[in-house]
C-alpha cells in the first residue's frame, strides 16, 4: 500500500498543500467514529457585538461618520475587494513590538493605541471588524482589543464572504487615510483572558483543565507536509513538530461554515461538536494554535456565544512551546509519526527536506 500511495503523491507533489497524511492514515482513520452531521439554522447565533451584514450596511449608510469598517487581511486581498471606505490592517499591525526569540504575541498598549488613533477613532464611533476568512483574523484583532479594555466594535458575522452573498457592495478603491485622532486606551489589561507557559505546563496534569489544540490535524499529529517540492517537518516560526501532551484536537474551523457562507455555525451544531469530543463548560479550557490567532476565534465562540465562563488563550501557543522544548527537552511534547519511516518515504520521492522550518 505504501508503494501505491507513493505513486499517488508523485502525481500530486506539485500541489501547494499536499500533505503526507496519506502515508500515515492508519494512525487515525480506522479507530475514529464518524460524526453525525447535524445542520441547524445559523441565524440562532447571538452575541452582544455580533451583527449580520445587512444591519452593518444599514449602519454605514445611515451613519457613515459613526462607523469605521476594518478589514483584517493581507493587503493583496484587500486591494482586490473590500467594503467601501474600509481600512486595511494585518497581523504585524497588532502584533508584538517587543523583541523575543519566538515572535508573535500581543502588542504593547502604546502600539495598539497608536493603531486605533490611525483609524481616526473617537469616542462615539464604532469599529465594524471583518475579514475574508470566516473572521479568524478579525476575531484575533477583537481579542487583542478586549484584552486592553476596548469594546467599541462589532463583528460582521460571515465577514466579506457573507457580505457578498447578501449582494452588498464591494470595491477595489482605496480610501484616503483618515486624520489621526488623540484617542487613549484606558489603563486596563484583562489577565483572565490569557494563559502563560507555566499555566499550560501545570494544566497537563490537571484533570479539571482541558487543553485544546485548534490547528490543522497534520500540525497536531506532527506530520510533515510538502510545499513547492520541498518537505517541511513543521510550519515556519515553530521549532519542532507535534502537540502539547493531553491536548484534545479541535480545528477552529469546525465552529464556522468555512465551506459555505463563513458564518459561525448554529448553537446546536456547536454544542453537538464540542460535546462529541469532551469539551464542556464545567472545565477550565486553555486554547492554543501556532501563534494564538486561530484560538481567538474559538475563544470568541466559547466565551461570548456559548457562555463558557473559564476560557483562556495561550498566546505563545505552539511557537513558544516548541521554542522552550528546544532549550530544555524535559518540556514535553507529543509526536505521532516515526521520523525514520517518514525519511524512507521522502527518499523514495527524491524530495529535498528542510529541517529548519
Amino acid at each position: 500500500i505504501y508503494y501505491l500511495l507513493i505513486l499517488i503523491l508523485k502525481a500530486m507533489k506539485n500541489c501547494i498543500t499536499t500533505y503526507l497524511c496519506m502515508f500515515f492514515f492508519l494512525f487515525s482513520c480506522s479507530t475514529e467514529n464518524k460524526n453525525i452531521v447535524v445542520t441547524m439554522d445559523k441565524s440562532d447565533i447571538k452575541a452582544y457585538n455580533l451583527i449580520d451584514p445587512i444591519f452593518a450596511n444599514k449602519l454605514l449608510k445611515e451613519n457613515p461618520n459613526e462607523y469605521i469598517p476594518i478589514q483584517v487581511s493581507k493587503h493583496k486581498i484587500f486591494q482586490k475587494e473590500h467594503i467601501p471606505n474600509a481600512i486595511n490592517i494585518w497581523r504585524p499591525d497588532y502584533g508584538s513590538d517587543v523583541s523575543n526569540p519566538f515572535g508573535g504575541l500581543i502588542p504593547s498598549r502604546e502600539k495598539l493605541e497608536n493603531l486605533i488613533q490611525n483609524f481616526g477613532f473617537k469616542k462615539g464611533k464604532t469599529l465594524l471588524i471583518y475579514d475574508a476568512k470566516a473572521n479568524v483574523d478579525a476575531l484575533r484583532f477583537a481579542w487583542v482589543l478586549n484584552l486592553y479594555g476596548f469594546d467599541d466594535f462589532k463583528i460582521i458575522n460571515g465577514g466579506l464572504k457573507f457580505w457578498k452573498i447578501n449582494g452588498l457592495a464591494v470595491t477595489d478603491k482605496i480610501s484616503e487615510q483618515p486624520t489621526k485622532s488623540n484617542f487613549h486606551l484606558i489603563d486596563f489589561f484583562d489577565k483572565s483572558m490569557i494563559a502563560n507557559f507555566d499555566e499550560v505546563l501545570s494544566a497537563i496534569k490537571d484533570s479539571n483543565t482541558i487543553i485544546v489544540d485548534t490547528r490543522e490535524a497534520y500540525e497536531y499529529k506532527g506530520l510533515p507536509f510538502i510545499l513547492k517540492d520541498s518537505v517541511y517537518l513543521y510550519k515556519k516560526g515553530a521549532f519542532n513538530r507535534g502537540s502539547i501532551p493531553t491536548a484534545i484536537h479541535f480545528n477552529w474551523s469546525n465552529l464556522a461554515d468555512l465551506n459555505g457562507d463563513h458564518r459561525i455555525k448554529s448553537e446546536k451544531d456547536l454544542n453537538h461538536d464540542l460535546n462529541n469530543i469532551g469539551i464542556n463548560r464545567d472545565k477550565k479550557i486553555i486554547l492554543y494554535c501556532q501563534s494564538g490567532s486561530r484560538t481567538s476565534h474559538t475563544y470568541y465562540v466559547l466565551k461570548h456565544i456559548l457562555g463558557y465562563s473559564n476560557v483562556k488563550n495561550y498566546d505563545g501557543s505552539w511557537i513558544e512551546w516548541s521554542y522552550r522544548h528546544s532549550l530544555d527537552n524535559s518540556i514535553p511534547l507529543e509526536q505521532i509519526i516515526d521520523i525514520e519511516k517518514f525519511e524512507t518515504i521522502r527518499d523514495s520521492l527524491n524530495l529535498s527536506i528542510n529541517y529548519n522550518e
